[in-house]
């Protein structure tokens, strides 16, 4: 089963952003709270991450509200979940939008419609384990805790400190068999498609690169070269724009970097034309390929820290819209996306407004580091509700208990014990 995405945007009515900030505001506050008076998360069991969070009112945009899940399963199945789930808060939160039916509590199916009717298609879609559901990686979870359990229990020191590595991990399996609520037995993965082979091997042999690279430029020749030429024309135009970092909520900073995750929410203005409409589309056109046939092993160009990541074009592909779920602090990530991936942030954002000064769409950029992390402090927007299921699990954590579950449902050899026992 694999992990999707659903985004919504949705118009907020006039006058009332206050009361529905408020509103996610308490809910966001009380999300922790499995007794709480709002909706109870923890009973989901499709959703990874979701989160709520209001556009507000720029210019000519008016205020919405905007909604992503990354959730396991069918779309259909996990807005019939959330709708169950939420009750009649989530009906409370879009009885301030736009549209709302005034059946909505009472009639599930007019509901999803309406909500329906807002969703938008990612331009790229990333996910750093998109094979493993939410139930999958709580049994995980489970179980590495009830083997770490079973070895650090000052009982059984002495006895299993004298075992070899594959009699220690024979007792191991014995024990999980009597833990109740352990369950070892998964769906395997599937296997890797033609298609996800030979993405692979163009990405990790330069021969191949070479072989595939030459006749592909040759036979585009004519269209990039021109756009190259514009590219650069455009690039010299470019002006510096004002900073906005007075105009950040000042709520923003002070949600991170107290959790293991965090997450980010960044929202700017697409640069006129055209061209920088073609332009950012085929570059995340091409990293929403490279993110499902490439990077689905924990890593998005380098980077092992983000458990999902989505770009949305709104406002009639206008403004560009960015998700992201991550490990660590919001220094580190964007220092990894600066070291690891600047080609890529810089190859999707040089189109947009304000980005650092970029030659040749791909180059600077995001390596001038001051002023990319204070570009994208200006444009973050609050996040009022922000819900994962596997808060104090990191993406090496989640996958590292992959490994360790994967190992344990066949006899293992002595060489084979070892390696197991290296990966807890």
């Amino acid at each position: 089963m694999s992990s999707n995405a659903l985004t919504l945007v949705t118009p907020i009515q006039p006058g009332k952003v206050k009361d529905l900030d408020e509103l996610l505001s308490e809910i966001g506050d009380d999300i922790d709270n499995q007794t709480g008076r709002h909706i109870p998360f923890a009973q989901l069991s499709t959703a990874h991450f979701l989160r709520w969070v209001i556009l507000p009112a720029d210019g000519h945009y008016a205020p919405q509200l905007a909604f992503e899940s990354n959730f396991d399963g069918p779309c259909e199945s996990h807005l019939d979940e959330l709708i169950r789930v939420g009750g009649q808060v989530l009906v409370r939160i879009y009885s301030y939008c736009v549209g709302c039916p005034s059946d909505a509590e009472d009639n599930p199916t007019s509901f999803k419609r309406f909500l329906l009717r807002y969703r938008l298609r990612e331009a790229a879609f990333y996910r750093a384990y998109p094979n493993h559901t939410v139930q999958h990686t709580r049994d995980n979870s489970r179980v590495r805790q009830a083997i770490q359990d079973f070895l650090d229990d000052p009982k059984r020191a002495a006895s299993l400190r004298c075992l070899k590595p594959d009699q220690l991990c024979q007792e191991v399996q014995k024990h999980l068999a009597t833990v109740p609520g352990v369950k070892l037995e998964r769906d395997p993965e599937p296997p890797p498609t033609r298609l996800h082979r030979f993405v692979r091997l163009v990405m990790e042999s330069r021969p191949v690169q070479v072989a595939v690279g030459i006749p592909a430029v040759l036979l585009l020749l004519p269209v990039l070269l021109p756009a190259a030429v514009l590219l650069r024309w455009k690039e010299s135009r470019d002006e510096a724009e004002p900073k906005t970092q007075d105009r950040v909520d000042r709520r923003v900073a002070g949600q991170e970097d107290y959790k293991i995750q965090n997450q980010l929410t960044h929202l700017v203005e697409v640069r006129p034309g055209w061209f920088r409409q073609l332009t950012l589309r085929v570059v995340l056109g091409g990293i929403n390929f490279l993110a499902r046939h490439y990077y689905t092993r924990g890593e998005l160009g380098g980077i092992p820290t983000i458990h999902f990541a989505r770009w949305v074009l709104i406002d009639g592909g206008r403004r560009l819209l960015f998700f992201s779920n991550y490990d660590g602090s919001w220094e580190r990530y964007l220092g990894d996306f600066i070291d690891q991936a600047a080609v890529g942030l810089t190859g999707i954002w040089s189109n947009t407004r304000g980005y650092p000064k970029t030659r040749r769409l791909i180059f600077e950029g995001a390596t001038n580091e001051e002023d990319f992390k204070q570009w994208t402090r200006d444009h973050q927007v609050f996040t009022q509700v922000w819900y994962s299921a596997h808060a104090d699990e990191s993406v090496r954590n989640i996958l590292q208990n992959v490994a360790v579950c994967a190992m344990l449902k066949a006899r293992l050899e002595s060489q084979e014990a070892e390696q197991w026992l290296l990966k807890l």
